[in-house]
């Protein structure tokens, strides 16, 4: 009797052990799926449309490209500069190490020209001297890679806070932007320093903007009017 109790005792528990191990390979297989929808998030979607995009269309010989975030994303550089053969390759929410993740394709095309705008959103989560650094990096990788391309840094945009809240503020932005000069002169590129073109009291004028950083007609048409030396007649 005492064995047959035995028998049994181990039954249950192997039959607990079994379903158990079951759950845990469900939930295993549920968690993957939210790790795999988490980073989705973070890496965000509209970031995986933009680059699957641009895959698709390879930058064509003797461009001049814009590469930033949702600043450059959001107006249409072909029709700001029509007898330029000017490329768009811009993504909003994009940061530094968005750059950096996508520049291959970029690098590739050995563009005459980059204009380059990306920072503000490092600087909500990230500090001004890890934001130079990564920075630093695509600077020298487009120098190494593409050696002929002529690189214009273009310095941070100021925010109006009465309008964007206190996410980030314009001292942040404007140390950031002394280290982007100096960083463009060790570097031996061009700096355009479009802060002070936009600011007034230090702020982003509220003709200028939609949000307090995204830009109105009228701030892309000032944009347009700052850097058209650069990008040539």
């Amino acid at each position: 009797m005492g064995r047959k109790i035995l028998f049994i005792s181990i039954g249950f528990n192997l039959l607990f052990l079994i379903i158990t191990g079951l759950s845990f390979v469900k939930f295993d297989k549920v968690d993957a799926g939210a790790k795999k929808s988490n980073a989705a998030k973070r890496t965000g979607f509209h970031y995986y449309e933009r680059t699957t995009l641009f895959n698709e269309l390879p930058i064509p010989p003797d461009s001049i490209v814009f590469l930033g975030d949702s600043l450059t994303f959001r107006t249409e550089w072909s029709e700001l500069f029509p007898r330029k053969n000017v490329i768009n390759r811009g993504i909003g929410s994009d940061t530094t190490e968005g750059v950096l993740d996508r520049l291959d394709s970029v690098i590739a095309a050995q563009p005459r020209k980059i204009f380059l705008l990306i920072g503000v959103n490092d600087l909500k989560i990230r500090s001004v001297s890890a934001t130079i650094k990564s920075y630093s990096v695509i600077i020298d990788r487009i120098q190494t890679g593409s050696p002929n391309t002529e690189i214009f840094i273009q310095s941070l945009l100021p925010v109006n806070n009465s309008k964007y809240g206190n996410i980030l503020t314009n001292d942040k932005i404007k140390k950031m932007n002394m280290k982007l000069r100096s960083l463009a002169n060790s570097s031996g590129v061009h700096f355009i320093d479009l802060y002070s073109t936009f600011a007034k009291d230090d702020q982003l004028p509220e003709e200028y903007t939609i949000d307090g950083i995204h830009l109105t007609g009228k701030g892309y048409i000032l944009w347009r009017e700052s850097i058209k030396e650069y990008v040539g007649s």
